[in-house]
């Protein structure tokens, strides 16, 4: 009787751990929109912030920094989508402002390539934006949730790459590649192994906290082996990428997000 107790214990033990699994990257997914502009394209997800009392909540369009920058004009374009009623999916794409009079008016860190723009998100789509407490703080790295080794998953567009004309994003898994990742105060970037591609700079990279995801950092470029050639004749630059992401860690944008509520009140 006990060694039944058991395996039907270890039985729903290993039912929740498959849940998760599939739950926590369509979750990553859900937040995850693409933006692009100009010819440039990138990947931001949505964080929701609560407001204060008797004003309404914020939704914050995190992405890397640069991809704010390299888009020139005032307006971008975010991919979301939206769900038919009879379940089919559909694009559905919004301007918005990021410079007014051409002036940036996105949040960025002083020092660090990560920043947000506060957005509407439109009535008519389907976008599940993760929650302040999805982003992990220096005490969830400080405590070992957060360490190589750590399975993670990465919602992303690379090199402009869709999974469907409806826009929803390539889900890619890696690992935490970084060690060690404390103290957390004093961690600038870590590195992610997995094969990463130009347009995934702002992808959350997220882990599996009990049951729910855990946003570890950003994606804000890649490592690469750069080798010079030089002949008589001729010169050559090849750079080499060496299958590893660079990512911002999430205590720097919980500072960023931190900054941006001080400054409301």
């Amino acid at each position: 009787m006990q060694l039944l107790i058991v395996f039907f214990l270890i039985l729903i033990g290993a039912e929740g751990l498959l849940a998760n699994e599939e739950k926590v990257p369509l979750q990553a997914m859900q937040a995850t929109v693409r933006l692009y502009g100009n010819g440039r394209s990138s990947t931001g997800f949505i964080v929701h912030t609560p407001g204060k009392q008797g004003e309404k909540d914020a939704h914050l369009l995190v992405t890397a920094a640069h991809a704010f920058h390299q888009m020139q004009s005032d307006f971008g374009t975010v991919a979301f989508r939206a769900q038919t009623a009879e379940g089919a999916w559909q694009r559905r794409e919004t301007k918005v402002q990021i410079r007014r009079e051409g002036k940036p008016i996105w949040n960025q860190h002083q020092g660090a390539d990560i920043g947000f723009l506060q957005v509407d998100i439109p009535k008519d789509v389907s976008c599940q934006p993760l929650l302040l407490r999805n982003i992990a703080t220096a005490e969830d790295f400080n405590d070992g949730r957060i360490h190589v080794g750590r399975d993670a998953w990465i919602a992303c567009y690379p090199a402009k790459t869709e999974s469907n004309p409806a826009g929803w994003s390539v889900l890619r898994s890696g690992v935490i590649a970084t060690h060690p990742l404390v103290p957390a105060e004093s961690l600038k970037h870590f590195f992610v192994d997995y094969s990463h591609f130009g347009g995934d700079s702002g992808a959350a990279v997220v882990v599996e906290n009990n049951g729910d995801p855990l946003v570890a950092g950003i994606v804000v470029a890649m490592q690469r082996q750069t080798d010079r050639i030089v002949s008589p004749f001729e010169e050559k630059t090849i750079h080499r990428p060496l299958g590893l992401a660079i990512a911002v860690p999430s205590t720097l944008l919980q500072d960023l997000i931190r900054q941006w509520q001080l400054s409301q009140k």
